[in-house]
């Protein structure tokens, strides 16, 4: 699965393990190089979070800890730098684009999803992981999930 693949499967079950009652469930992009995924900030100028924002614990338990309902910095999706294993982005809207193929390539249900497995396929982005409100965990990797093999 590669290194920062295996470590970003650890990192979810912990976060999966540290969830809330109103976990809202978590998007994380496990990434090198972000040239090629557009995405953009999902809160107002005025309150855009930043990372130096998140004190206390480690990164699955600030990870946790801004994936609940009450959260502003809850929806989209979180980015970590697999070079130096740093939370780089928090709450981003991601829009992959979407191959011609996709139907044959691609399979399952669900924005969060669907978006995680497309922007897999991207160059520069190692993979991208989901923990569901139930714990779930989806890992995808070149549009596959990965976390189903462990």
């Amino acid at each position: 699965m590669g290194l920062p693949c295996n470590h970003a499967i650890r990192l979810l079950k912990a976060i999966a393990r540290l969830r809330a009652l109103d976990f809202s469930g978590i998007g994380v992009v496990f990434y090198e190089d972000l040239a090629q995924l557009p995405h953009l900030q999902l809160t107002k100028d005025e309150q855009k979070p930043t990372v130096a924002g998140l004190t206390g614990g480690d990164l699955a338990s600030q990870l946790a800890g801004i994936s609940v309902m009450s959260s502003p910095l809850h929806d989209g999706f979180h980015f970590v730098d697999v070079r130096c294993w740093q939370l780089t982005h928090i709450a981003q809207f991601i829009s992959p684009p979407i191959p011609r193929d996709v139907d044959q390539r691609i399979s399952g249900t669900g924005a969060r999803l669907m978006a995680a497995a497309l922007t897999s396929l991207l160059p520069g982005i190692s993979c991208v992981g989901l923990a569901s409100q139930t714990g779930e965990v989806h890992l995808f990797r070149g549009g596959v999930d990965v976390a189903k093999r462990e």
